[in-house]
């Protein structure tokens, strides 16, 4: 649709780059967040380790 209409092309490469620019910060943002739920997971069965075993019942 803005490719009709005369003087948008400014706009359009603006909104093209502006796009590329939100698909890295969103693939640097999924990848942050799986390395933070590993290292999350990793503490958690860290302490979890170290707790004393349950008494048996």
């Amino acid at each position: 649709m803005l490719g009709d209409i005369a003087g948008t092309a400014p706009l359009r490469e603006a909104l093209e780059t502006t796009n590329t620019l939100l698909e890295q910060v969103l693939d640097e943002l999924r990848r942050v967040n799986a390395d933070g739920l590993v290292t999350v997971a990793q503490e958690l069965r860290a302490v979890r380790d170290a707790l004393p075993a349950p008494e048996p019942r």
